[in-house]
């Protein structure tokens, strides 16, 4: 898998009992690998807030690693190592409350203005009141193309299923460091355990790689190997990860008028535009067929793709239900159609990319390079609501 792109969510935590020394090599193991992930072009979704550190310390490490996977990224940044945004938008992706700026502590305020300065971060604001783990964790899995777990206990096991959920990436590690709020039925560690047996259930590699071989080179054995060496096997396990998929909504009707511009513009703009982006296409009739029927194989593999390219030239009713079945997952989304077509209400609210098909195809893969950039990130049409 080409991890340039890719955003990133590296999540867990610590017993505020921990021994300092394992603390202190996880987050030096974490520190070398999202600086080894940002200098490879990946993004990342990070919280900022509190900075809670061992039972009865002002100072030492803190019991989560948020701050430490912030200062990596900012070091590339500073450095001229990394840019603040690129086409999958801004290179932190932050799920931030009304709480979020009076919550970061004063130490940590030049490392979190000056990334804002840099405007390397993009913010989702959850709605007033709603500021449980449970609603940040949701959105954030949504943002997300990979969780790398470390420790912790509840939290880490609800993003793990979340991200499962949208046939996401979970890598979990076996740090044993227990969970900040003492909960959990075992963490990553014990997501860890699972995956070896099962490493279907948490991610996919390439038929000519082993699943169980490549995530047992990742273990930490108790700490006893070096950070950097672990940093490179997670690396290994990261790149022989399948691409993620982008299921394409479209007329393939081949009797009707408009079919040859839509396949000239998914073959000459969408298909290169996708694949420079790290990104495996996904379109009913191409490629092998895992399912029985054609409804069960389109709606599996749409609720399990990371995004979904939605073209509405013809205006076909299947095109439409499988719009509504992705806004309402919810999915990203990227929406388009031919000049001239003529939109119905709901969808015309939609920004959509609207292609000429006389334009040249360079010309056209920079429209909708830009129209992807603006829209990948899109927060969910509907938000939460109900008791608070």
């Amino acid at each position: 898998m080409k991890l340039a792109g890719r955003r990133i969510l590296i999540a867990g935590s610590a017993d505020p009992q921990t021994p300092e020394a394992d603390l202190l090599y996880a987050h030096a193991l974490i520190r070398e690998l999202a600086r080894a992930l940002v200098l490879k072009g990946a993004s990342f979704v990070v919280s900022f807030g509190k900075e809670p550190r061992l039972a009865g310390r002002n100072e030492g490490p803190s019991i989560i690693f948020d701050w430490t996977v912030a200062e990596s990224i900012n070091s590339a940044l500073s450095t001229g190592k990394a840019e603040a945004s690129g086409p999958s938008g801004k290179l932190i992706a932050t799920v931030a409350t009304e709480k979020t700026f009076c919550q970061v502590p004063q130490q940590r305020l030049e490392l979190y203005n000056g990334l804002r300065s840099a405007k390397a971060i993009s913010m989702d604001f959850l709605e007033p009141g709603w500021t449980s783990g449970a609603v940040r964790r949701q959105r954030q899995a949504q943002l997300a193309d990979m969780l790398i777990a470390v420790s912790g206990g509840e939290g880490v096991e609800h993003l793990a299923l979340e991200m499962a959920s949208y046939g996401k990436q979970v890598i979990p590690l076996d740090i044993e460091l227990g969970a900040s709020c003492r909960d959990g039925s075992g963490g990553a560690p014990k997501l860890f355990r699972e995956a070896l047996k099962d490493p279907t259930l948490f991610f996919t590699v390439r038929p000519d790689e082993s699943g169980p071989e490549l995530l047992d080179r990742c273990s930490v054995r108790a700490g006893a190997v070096p950070a950097s060496d672990v940093t490179t096997a997670v690396l290994r396990l990261l790149e022989a990860l399948v691409s993620p998929k982008v299921f394409y909504v479209r007329l393939l009707n081949k009797d009707l008028a408009e079919y040859a511009p839509v396949e000239q513009f998914f073959r000459s703009v969408v298909d290169p535009i996708v694949t420079e982006l790290g990104l495996e296409p996904l379109q009913m009739g191409i490629g092998l067929n895992e399912f029985a029927w054609m409804n069960q194989a389109i709606f599996d593999s749409l609720h399990h793709s990371h995004v979904a390219v939605v073209d509405l030239t013809g205006l076909r009713n299947n095109c439409f239900m499988e719009l509504g079945y992705a806004l309402g997952r919810p999915q990203r989304v990227i929406l388009t159609a031919q000049k001239g077509t003529s939109l119905p209400f709901d969808s015309i609210a939609l920004e959509t990319y609207l292609w000429d098909p006389s334009k040249p195809p360079d010309e056209l893969r920079k429209e909708l390079r830009e129209h992807w950039s603006r829209n990948i990130n899109m927060p969910p049409l509907v938000r939460p609501r109900g008791l608070r």
